[in-house]
C-alpha cells in the first residue's frame, strides 16, 4: 500500500504530509524538517572543519613547544658548562693567589747619585784648548754641570758622543759664565757619552773646576 495522506498535527493546525514507503512504513515529508536538518548538517560540517584546523593548530603549536624546549635544555647544558669551567677558573685562582700571597713584596729601588771631578783648580793657559774626560752616562739621561771659571766672558761647550771617539757640540746646551764665574746647569743628554770643552781666548791664564753629576 502506498499514496500519500494528508493529517493535521496536534498544535498550531500545521499540515504534515505522510507517504508510504514499499514496506509499509510512514515517512514525513516535511519541507521545513528537512531544510533545518539540511541547515544542521551543514553547521556540524563547518564546525568539524574548524576542529580540525584547530587541530591542526594545536599540532602545530605542540611541535614549536616541544622544538622550544629543547632550545631551552641545550641552552641549560651550555650554562651548566660555562658555570663548571668559570667555577675552575676561580679554583685556579685562589690557588694562585694562596701560592704569591705572603711571598710577593715590592720595594723602590734604591737612589744612587753619582758625581765625578772633571776638573780641579785647572790652570788653562791663553790661547788653549781644555778638554774634560769624557763620562759614560749609560743609561742615564740628565745630568747637572757645575763649577766655576774666573772667565766672565767665556763659555764652556757640551759635546756628545756614541761611540766615545767622534763628538759633536751639543750647541743648545752651551754653559755661559758671567761676572759671578761659577756655573750650574742641569741639561738632558740623550748620547752615551759627554765631555765639556773650554778655550781661553783671553789673554791671560784662567782656573777652572768642573764637576758632573747624576741621579739613578
Amino acid at each position: 500500500m502506498s499514496g500519500i495522506v494528508q493529517i493535521v498535527g496536534q498544535t498550531g493546525g500545521v499540515s504534515k504530509l505522510l507517504s508510504v514507503d514499499s514496506a509499509g512504513r510512514a515517512v514525513v515529508r516535511d519541507a521545513d524538517n528537512i531544510a533545518q536538518a539540511t541547515a544542521i548538517n551543514t553547521a556540524l560540517g563547518t564546525i568539524d572543519g574548524v576542529l580540525d584546523n584547530s587541530l591542526i593548530q594545536q599540532t602545530a603549536v605542540n611541535t614549536a613547544l616541544t622544538t622550544i624546549d629543547g632550545v631551552l635544555d641545550n641552552s641549560l647544558t651550555q650554562q651548566t658548562a660555562v658555570n663548571t669551567n668559570l667555577a675552575t677558573l676561580e679554583t685556579s685562582n685562589q690557588a694562585i693567589k694562596t701560592a704569591v700571597e705572603g711571598t710577593l713584596s715590592v720595594s723602590a729601588p734604591a737612589l744612587t747619585t753619582s758625581s765625578v771631578v772633571l776638573e780641579s783648580a785647572t790652570s788653562v793657559a791663553s790661547a788653549t784648548t781644555e778638554t774634560t774626560a769624557s763620562t759614560d752616562l749609560g743609561g742615564v739621561r740628565n745630568i747637572s754641570v757645575f763649577g766655576d771659571l774666573d772667565d766672565s766672558s767665556g763659555n764652556i761647550l757640551v759635546e756628545v758622543s756614541a761611540d766615545n771617539s767622534t763628538f759633536y757640540e751639543n750647541s743648545e746646551q752651551t754653559i755661559y759664565i758671567d761676572s759671578s764665574t761659577s756655573y750650574c746647569k742641569s741639561m738632558p743628554i740623550d748620547a752615551r757619552y759627554v765631555r765639556f770643552k773650554y778655550q781661553n781666548d783671553s789673554g791671560v791664564a784662567k782656573v777652572w773646576n768642573c764637576v758632573i753629576s747624576s741621579k739613578s
